[in-house]
């Protein structure tokens, strides 16, 4: 190892033990483990870019020629409606003041940047409270926040992976079609459990960081998520006052890129 490369992960070191309080050498081998870290090749993120994705006309060729609400992100806030419709996950949340009594919000995830590294918002666009239960969403916002905060989104982005969570994607049949997300807890706690839309370009990068990818929560209460990530000061502040929750998750993604799949027939069929 150079000095210099010595020099870099000793101030990496320090860098991390102050932002994540740990000690020094502790934050050393998190350092030295991340230097052996094996990202995406070139040739992967150079197929993932060039591939044709377009979820729209994917979903306009299938049996029903719809496009899902969820898709096109219908509203900024979540809305109550009087059931769960269709296209998003339907996740219990219990009223901290009554844990008999239960909301169910429709979560979507969709993908997003944030720091010029891949991210994932989940977020509620419809909620539908219990019968007789309390008519506004910043109560079972506020609910959903605290079981949150419990098994490990707090109130900052951080550079380490939170303990005991997973996500796991299996990629859709080609590149336009949706990808099945699991996030779960060891506890038990599954957050979110779909198919949804992840852009190879996206999915290409989520192991840059080797300790995944930042999982956004929100709303918590009144404000609602951005439509993206890049204004990173705000949304350091919305996680300060809770609108917003955060967690680095690491991903494992199964099965062969179907944009490696499409690249690998097109070569077979110029060799040919």
């Amino acid at each position: 190892m150079s000095k210099n490369s010595h020099t870099a992960i000793k101030n990496a070191a320090r860098a991390l033990a102050e932002a994540e309080g740990l000690n020094y050498p502790e934050a050393r081998r998190i350092i030295e483990r991340w230097s052996t870290h094996q990202g995406p090749t070139d040739q992967e993120l150079t197929a993932a870019d060039t591939c044709d994705y377009d979820p729209m006309f994917w979903y306009a060729c299938q049996p029903a020629s719809e496009i899902p609400g969820p898709f096109i992100r219908m509203h900024d806030y979540p809305e109550r409606s009087d059931a769960p419709p269709k296209y998003c996950y339907p996740h219990p949340v219990p009223s901290a003041a009554d844990p008999d009594k239960k909301a169910v919000l429709s979560l979507t995830a969709r993908p997003d940047v944030y720091d010029e590294a891949p991210a994932l918002v989940i977020e509620p666009l419809w909620f539908t409270p219990p019968p007789g239960g309390l008519p506004g969403f910043g109560h079972w916002g506020n609910c959903w926040t605290l079981r949150l905060h419990d098994v490990g989104f707090r109130y900052r982005i951080s550079h380490l992976a939170t303990p005991g969570w997973t996500a796991t994607v299996t990629h859709g049949p080609e590149p336009s079609a949706p990808s099945t997300l699991r996030l779960a807890h060891a506890d038990g706690y599954v957050l979110f459990d779909a198919p949804t839309f992840l852009p190879p370009e996206w999915l290409a990068r989520v192991n840059l960081h080797p300790e995944g990818v930042p999982v956004v929560c929100g709303p918590g209460a009144g404000h609602p998520v951005p439509p993206d990530l890049d204004d990173t000061e705000y949304v350091a502040e919305l996680l300060g006052t809770l609108d917003l929750v955060a967690a680095r998750v690491p991903f494992t993604v199964s099965g062969a890129a179907p944009w490696l799949l499409v690249e690998d027939d097109a070569s077979s069929a110029v060799d040919a």
